[in-house]
């Protein structure tokens, strides 16, 4: 495990409102979410940041499509976003007449355009109310898991999409869903990632070689799983300052890309890795 210094860790871009999602978008930008609805686009070269759009919410995960809009899980509105390049926000999904949104968290497209997000229900652990959705191309929603699910968090799609990697943050551990088009084949996991008790993991990332990189909103640590099973913390931070609740990661090659839940920068880590192609339909 490596502790966190000012010597390893890079900040790309202060002065954001606690960025909670994160992901590139095609032009090279970064898009971030903050605590009172604002969509950033972030440009990691010049270390600057504008507001394209402001939902009145508190935007957690986002995923981009490949015109470069921007499909943001709102907490405070309970809804699924799109947002516009030119800063448009519309809703895109707000659950179904059977299963209305709680606490929708994190997204993720398919190359199909299905659209993939959790409703992370209560976060206290003596309640177990957490779902999985996914919205397809025409736009209709369909709840795929209707739970329970420990405060489902985030989501990722391995390349060949047949397995699907889901996050309980009160449990914790990562449930592995095989998929079948836009559903789950069952909603019986096919393996469970176990992670260190006591702690609260956030957000997930893929890398080409199946390295699944975890990022925690407690502590303040990012950890990768390795194929096999095995778990190791790469990044720690005791202080809580360069990493502080890095709730979720963006991967490129060697880099590692974080949000900070409980602070107000976007960080970059020097990592050997080998990025997966982002999947934006």
């Amino acid at each position: 495990m490596t502790r966190c210094t000012p010597d390893n860790v890079q900040l790309i871009c202060q002065g954001l409102d606690h960025p909670e999602g994160l992901n590139f978008a095609p032009d090279g930008s970064l898009i971030a979410g903050g605590e009172a609805g604002q969509i950033y686009r972030v440009d990691c070269a010049k270390g600057t940041s504008e507001t394209i759009a402001r939902t009145d919410g508190f935007v957690l995960g986002v995923c981009l499509d490949a015109a470069g809009n921007v499909y943001a899980c709102d907490a405070g509105r309970r809804e699924v976003l799109k947002v516009s390049a030119a800063g448009q926000v519309d809703v895109y999904s707000s659950g179904t007449s059977d299963h209305k949104l709680t606490n929708p968290n994190y997204c993720a497209f398919d190359r199909a355009g299905n659209l993939f997000y959790t409703d992370s229900g209560d976060y206290h652990p003596s309640k177990c109310n957490g779902k999985l959705f996914v919205v397809t191309p025409g736009q209709q929603t369909r709840c795929i898991h209707p739970g329970p699910l420990w405060f489902a968090n985030g989501i990722c799609i391995d390349p060949e999409e047949s397995l699907l990697y889901l996050v309980q943050s009160t449990v914790p551990n990562v449930l592995v869903f095989r998929l079948d088009g836009p559903v789950l084949a069952s909603t019986e996991p096919v393996r469970t990632l176990e992670l260190e008790p006591d702690t609260v993991p956030d957000g997930l990332a893929l890398d080409a070689d199946r390295n699944l990189y975890v990022s925690y909103y407690q502590p303040d640590q990012i950890a990768v799983v390795r194929p096999d099973g095995e778990l190791e913390v790469v990044y720690r931070d005791y202080l809580a300052e360069l990493l502080n609740r890095p709730t979720n990661v963006a991967l490129q090659k060697n880099a590692i890309y974080f949000a900070n839940l409980g602070g107000y920068h976007i960080g970059k880590i020097e990592h050997p890795l080998e990025a997966l192609e982002l999947v934006r339909p």
